[in-house]
């Protein structure tokens, strides 16, 4: 897979269906199933099988009888869904992710590296607006100079 990055503004069409843009489309392991994921928030996360699987991994371990974790792991799980195109390369957006990213209708998607994620455009330039290239580049290089 090759690493994702970059933005691209699109548009819910009318029936609230999406293109994934083709420079990140085209990115993505050739037939693998792509999942819509209630990942982060304030916008929806798409990530191909083999990077949900492997975020996704540890639950393969939870003890039934442990109730937290079990709440949890169905709380994740219900939070995904698969991206089904149709004919024309569109895939309908439901409706519960559509409500927890605010989407309407302007869309920006953005690439992180192994997965893509889509915002309204408004929540995008808001959250994002705030912080300067050189803000981010400093908080990014001190963050990974406090794991090493």
């Amino acid at each position: 897979m090759k690493f994702l990055s970059g933005k691209v503004a699109h548009q819910l069409d009318a029936k609230n269906r999406i293109r994934i843009p083709a420079k990140f489309k085209n990115a993505f392991p050739e037939h693998e199933t792509l999942y819509y994921v209630e990942y982060a928030p304030d916008c929806i996360t798409v990530m191909p099988e083999s990077v949900l699987s492997e975020k996704l991994a540890s639950f393969d371990e939870v003890d039934p009888g442990d109730p937290q974790l079990m709440l949890a792991k169905r709380r994740i799980m219900s939070s995904i869904d698969e991206v089904v195109e149709d004919a024309q390369g569109r895939a309908q957006l439901p409706r519960s992710f559509r409500e927890y990213a605010g989407l309407v209708k302007d869309v920006v998607t953005v690439g992180m590296g192994s997965y893509i994620e889509i915002w309204s455009q408004e929540r995008f330039e808001r959250s994002v607006g705030g912080m300067s290239l050189e803000q981010a580049n400093k908080l990014a290089y001190s963050k990974r100079a406090e794991t090493k």
